[in-house]
Order: C-alpha cells, then sequence, then structure tokens
C-alpha cells in the first residue's frame, strides 16, 4: 500500500481515527477485526468498515480476515438422475467444464467447500499525523476546504483543514418556505442586495374579516358570498450570507447551526399576529375625540 493512505487524525479528546480501506483480499475474505498494535479498534462513523478509533497511536495496524470456504468437489443430490451424464461426484473442474454446456448441474450438484486458514494484512506506516475531529456523516453540509495539493483527492480528510459550508441562504430559504403564515421568501434579484426577502400574513389577534360576494357571469354581485379573513402583510430583509467559514468543518457547522437558529427565529418573531388597535403597523396614532362620543378615534399606548 503506497502512502496515498498513510493519514491518521489525533483528535482532540486523545483518541487516533484511521481511514482504513478495505484491503483487496476482501473480495474473497470477510474482515473479522481490525487491530492497532494487536488491540481491537473500534468502527466509527455512519459508514462502518471505512473510519476506525484507537487509544493511541498506532505502530502496526492489521485487519484480520476468514476466507470464503472453497469448493473441493461437487456431489449429486438427485439421485433420480445418476448415471453416465450425471456420475455421483465431479471434480471442481469437471463441474465448471459441464455447466458452460449444461444449466442442469447447478440444480442437480451442491458443493462440497472446505474452511480456509484465517489471513492477516497489514497497513503500512508510519501514517502522517493531521488535527481534526470525527468526520462528518454523509448527511452533513458540503465543506470545501482549503488543502494541501496532496491530499485534493482524498475527501475522507476535508474536514480537517480551513474551508467553508456553501449554500447557507439556499437552505434558509427552504425552511422559511415552510415556516407558518410565510407567503414568499426568495434570494434577491433585479438589483437587490443578496439576501432573502420574506414576506409573511398573519390575523389580527381579535379576528377580522370582510365580505366577500360571489361575482356573477357578468360580474354583477350576487346575493351569496362568504367572509373572509383579514390579513396583514409583513415584508422583511434578511441579509444572510451565503457561506459559513472556519479553520475547521466542526467549527463551521456549529456556526451554521446558529447562523439557521438566528434567522428563522426572526422570521418566526415576525408571525405573531397583529395588533386591532394599530391596524398591524406598529404604531398607534393619536387621533382628536370624536363629536359627542367623549371618545378618541385611537389612542396612543
Amino acid at each position: 500500500m503506497s502512502d496515498f493512505e498513510n493519514y491518521a487524525i489525533q483528535h482532540p479528546d486523545g483518541r487516533w481515527l484511521y481511514h482504513l480501506p478495505a484491503p483487496s483480499e476482501s473480495r474473497r475474505a470477510a474482515v473479522t477485526g481490525m487491530y492497532a498494535d494487536d488491540l481491537p479498534l473500534r468502527a466509527l462513523g455512519d459508514r462502518p468498515g471505512a473510519w476506525w478509533a484507537a487509544d493511541h497511536e498506532a505502530e502496526k495496524i492489521t485487519a484480520r480476515m476468514q476466507p470464503h470456504p472453497v469448493p473441493v468437489r461437487y456431489e449429486l443430490t438427485d439421485q433420480s438422475v445418476l448415471s453416465t451424464r450425471y456420475p455421483a461426484q465431479l471434480s471442481v473442474e469437471d463441474w465448471r467444464g459441464r455447466t458452460d454446456e449444461d444449466e442442469n448441474y447447478y440444480r442437480f450438484y451442491r458443493a462440497v467447500t472446505e474452511e480456509q486458514p484465517p489471513l492477516t494484512y497489514e497497513y503500512e506506516g508510519p501514517f502522517r499525523v493531521l488535527q481534526g475531529s470525527e468526520p462528518p456523516s454523509p448527511a452533513a453540509p458540503q465543506w470545501v476546504a482549503r488543502m494541501p495539493r496532496s491530499l485534493t483527492e482524498r475527501p475522507e480528510f476535508l474536514h480537517c483543514f480551513p474551508g467553508y459550508i456553501p449554500g447557507l441562504r439556499s437552505q434558509l430559504a427552504t425552511l422559511i418556505k415552510r415556516m407558518p403564515h410565510v407567503q414568499y421568501c426568495f434570494d434577491g434579484r433585479d438589483g437587490k442586495p443578496a439576501g432573502l426577502y420574506v414576506t409573511i400574513r398573519v390575523s389580527f389577534h381579535e379576528p377580522v374579516s370582510r365580505w366577500r360576494p360571489n361575482l356573477g357571469k357578468n360580474l354583477r354581485e350576487l346575493k351569496s358570498g362568504s367572509n373572509v379573513p383579514v390579513l396583514v402583510t409583513r415584508e422583511m430583509y434578511l441579509p444572510a450570507g451565503d457561506r459559513v467559514p472556519a479553520d475547521r468543518f466542526a467549527d463551521a457547522l456549529a456556526e451554521w447551526e446558529q447562523q439557521v437558529s438566528f434567522w428563522t427565529g426572526l422570521v418566526r418573531d415576525a408571525g405573531v399576529k397583529a395588533c386591532n388597535h394599530c391596524g398591524g403597523t406598529g404604531h398607534v396614532l393619536d387621533a382628536p375625540k370624536l363629536p359627542g362620543s367623549g371618545a378618541t378615534a385611537s389612542s396612543s399606548r
């Protein structure tokens, strides 16, 4: 194995993480265990078999494998067809040669197998050490890393280098569109500054409705109709960035989650019901007393 695979990650909590590709022998053998200096490694992450963790820096890493049983002969299972054409036993070579001409050999014979001795595969060292956290899950946001050219084809180590998570505004737009009372949410366009533009429609605290008549063929109002709720429209501009940079993926992911919580929280707070006194504008105008009523049309709060 070349030094293409020879990297290890030293985790801040003291563990050593190793990305170990399956040995080529695993096509004919099942991996039964991974060991660092003869101590068992622990499978790590959402893709068991790729990442392994040890409590110390390993001097020697080995994979132990059990080869699949190997056929040594084939025996006839249907004695009713016993004949010169279908003898009681066939060697492996005879069985393989005959199956090319007659598929019945697959039905009439069973393989007699023999267990094989275990195999040991050693991963060459030493492993170059990187500083970083656990690898992200496949469902985590994309990480665009700035890394050495020698590692550009090693996606398993991207999270150990500075970079950024792209697509925050797109993710926010998806989440905000699903929130209650949101009518529209889109990214800046038509010369507008980059950011999210959100339109929210909410009802009054004390429900207000208006009569909507049904219209006839000539657009004449009919006696029938219905009361429809009166809604207040609120528009928001969220100057959210599109990238979340950091020195490590784990730091950027924590910031990403905080950004999502902050911006969606603003939209959630704006979804409260509108005040009846201010007409949903957010302020109440002073007004003179109404003639003969002893009351004002509205009063400041």
